[in-house]
């Protein structure tokens, strides 16, 4: 169901989210949520990262060509589904920084746990942080 309301911010900027969006998105006291901004439709999305459902993953790649590709393919044959990425260079054709958001689609984090393992022994992957939120 889709709902809408008019909310003014406040003096600080802040935004107080409707009780009823609240509870039909399970968001309480200290959840964390992503906010996302779209440039050319001059529009916000706001999405609640889901404890046990949601992780934060920070790669630092190889300079194998595509090896971001590869990761991301990777990471979709183990049902990880990318909400939000970021990547930089950090040595031009040798190393690159990967951040990535993902709703791991179970209730649990063990596909993550494979998922590791799998990247780790790869020759696209010098190192793998996950940090489950």
């Amino acid at each position: 169901m889709r709902h809408s309301n008019i909310m003014k911010l406040d003096s600080k900027g802040r935004l107080l989210i409707p009780v009823h969006i609240r509870k039909n998105l399970n968001a309480k006291e200290g959840t964390e949520v992503m906010i996302i901004n779209d440039d050319d439709t001059n529009e916000i999305k706001i999405v609640p990262l889901i404890k046990g459902r949601n992780a934060e993953l920070k790669f630092l790649l190889t300079g194998i060509p595509d090896s971001l590709a590869m990761v991301a393919n990777i990471m979709a044959t183990h049902n990880i589904n990318i909400i939000m990425s970021q990547s930089r260079t950090l040595v031009r054709g040798k190393m690159a920084e990967w951040n990535v958001i993902v709703d791991t689609m179970t209730n649990n984090n063990g596909n993550l746990d494979r998922l590791k393992d799998e990247l780790q022994t790869s020759e696209f992957v010098k190192n793998i942080e996950i940090v489950r939120k």
